[in-house]
């Protein structure tokens, strides 16, 4: 009972800290169109006019950073979470000749579901950008590429999960991974994030360490910047060559590695922490309210 208790308050924070993300960030956003605004006129991060690329990358970090570092803070000064909490340790022994393209595999599963979604339902995938070289282009990396695999990493599986730990490790995976999912803010996208974050979560668990988890986000937003920029600005057959290796490879090999693991006795489930089922945090009345509102917010407001 105890336990069923606790995961409903760290539910809460963790729904708490989840919508303050957002909305730091809407405010972010808001406050660097007007400022875009006021030395061009017209010119917003969604429509650049006059902008420089550098600029509005630099707009765009600030804005990536700010929307994670202050919900990080606000958990950690209003919780029982500390820093000891975060697992910003070095992991036990995790097999990354296992995990990562484990962890490939289910991330392209979950691309090629997505990409199957959209054909089917018509839906639209958003054409991002990227400078051609430059400053801009390292920019964007570090945007893209970096700053998701620590930050995000340090908030949704340290903050949050160290929130939901004592409640057992199946809630502290799922808890955080469903409104990282959610705030991605694209319900295809959410799709691959939730696949993702469960495992990383996983791993955090598994390992001890939100550093395994950081490297194996890097490794897959390096690639999907690559196959961006390939599909751009090198010839189409180049990009595809690599899309295919990516969505045909990773998910072929994730599941003869699963296949051979499973006939050797691996359990995801062996070293974990027991504790509450993991539809618990939807006994928090503000964790639902707040999975609600994202899903709506993304339906009615975003699509």
């Amino acid at each position: 009972m105890a336990k069923l208790r606790g995961v409903r308050g760290a539910a809460g924070w963790c729904a708490a800290s989840a919508l303050l993300y957002l909305l730091v960030r809407s405010i972010l956003y808001a406050g660097a169109n007007a400022l875009l605004g006021l030395f061009h006129a017209g010119a917003t991060l969604a429509r650049p006019v006059g902008v420089s690329d550098l600029t509005v990358g630099l707009f765009q970090l600030f804005i990536g950073i700010g929307a994670l570092l202050i919900p990080l803070g606000f958990t950690l000064r209003l919780t029982r979470l500390d820093n000891r909490d975060l697992r910003l340790l070095l992991p036990a022994p995790w097999s990354p000749a296992f995990c990562l393209p484990v962890f490939l595999g289910l991330a392209n599963i979950g691309n090629l579901a997505g990409a199957l979604l959209t054909a089917l339902f018509g839906g639209e995938s958003g054409a991002q950008r990227l400078p051609s070289g430059g400053s801009a282009l390292f920019l964007q990396f570090v945007l893209l590429c970096v700053m998701p695999a620590l930050l995000e990493e340090l908030f949704f599986r340290g903050a949050l999960q160290g929130l939901l730990r004592p409640s057992g490790s199946a809630v502290a995976i799922f808890g955080p991974a469903l409104l990282f999912a959610l705030l991605h803010l694209d319900l295809i996208q959410g799709l691959t994030a939730l696949v993702c974050g469960v495992f990383l979560g996983w791993l955090a668990e598994r390992s001890g360490s939100i550093l395994p988890g950081m490297l194996l986000h890097f490794i897959n937003n390096c690639l999907a910047f690559l196959t961006l920029y390939l599909r751009l600005y090198a010839p189409a057959e180049l990009a595809l060559a690599l899309e295919l290796f990516l969505v045909l490879f990773f998910p072929l090999f994730c599941l003869w590695l699963l296949y051979h693991a499973r006939k050797q006795g691996f359990r995801f489930s062996a070293g974990l922490r027991p504790g509450v089922d993991v539809l618990a945090v939807f006994g928090s009345p503000a964790y639902t309210l707040a999975v609600l509102f994202l899903l709506a917010y993304t339906v009615f407001f975003v699509s």
